[in-house]
């Protein structure tokens, strides 16, 4: 019975330490050359510790982060403040597997299933929210029936937004589901 026991215990040994927490993010920016020399930072999502960040420098427009990650976490990958003006801030997922980033005005991430879910998101949101500012121009000048009409569509794209962000935190028990959770609040 031991020995069933200890074959056990190194065949679970085994399987846990082959398991490959490895991440990979390989990122490129937009007009890269006018950032050699810059630094990216990532940083735990919500978190202003610098303990909490890793770092790479632009080299040829582009940029790598290498290491192991125990659980999927949320972070964002972000420039000095006044590069700001220039690349948009990602929030990514770290986890398990290789992302490829690029870094812009509208910066996107994919490669791995939660970052692929996450950029879906994100277009969604894009479109959703391009509609709602396209709409509160219309509303600007609207008076009347008119008015009443646009604050009908509006409410309605709204509503169907907030519904469509529970239903992927309803379909997403993950830290995908988490971050949506949180940022709709």
């Amino acid at each position: 019975m031991k020995k069933v026991i200890s074959y056990i215990v190194l065949i679970f040994i085994i399987a846990s330490c082959s398991s490959d927490n490895s991440y990979k993010i390989d990122g490129t920016l937009y007009g890269g050359a006018s950032f050699e020399g810059e630094t990216i930072y990532m940083v735990s999502f919500g978190s202003s510790s610098v303990e909490d960040q890793d770092s790479a420098v632009i080299r040829n427009g582009r940029f790598h982060f290498e290491g192991s990650v125990d659980q999927p976490e949320v972070c964002e990958l972000r420039m000095r403040p006044m590069m700001r003006l220039f690349i948009d801030k990602l929030v990514l997922i770290k986890e398990p597997g290789h992302v490829w980033v690029t870094l812009s005005k509208q910066s996107v991430a994919h490669g791995t299933a939660l970052n692929d879910s996450l950029q879906q998101w994100r277009e969604y949101k894009t479109k959703v929210d391009s509609v709602m500012y396209a709409l509160s121009k219309k509303l600007k000048h609207a008076e009347g029936e008119e008015q009443e009409a646009l604050e009908q569509e509006y409410d309605e794209v709204r509503h169907d937004f907030t519904k469509h962000n529970k239903e992927v935190v309803q379909r997403n028990d993950n830290v995908f589901g988490d971050y949506i959770d949180r940022y709709v609040r």
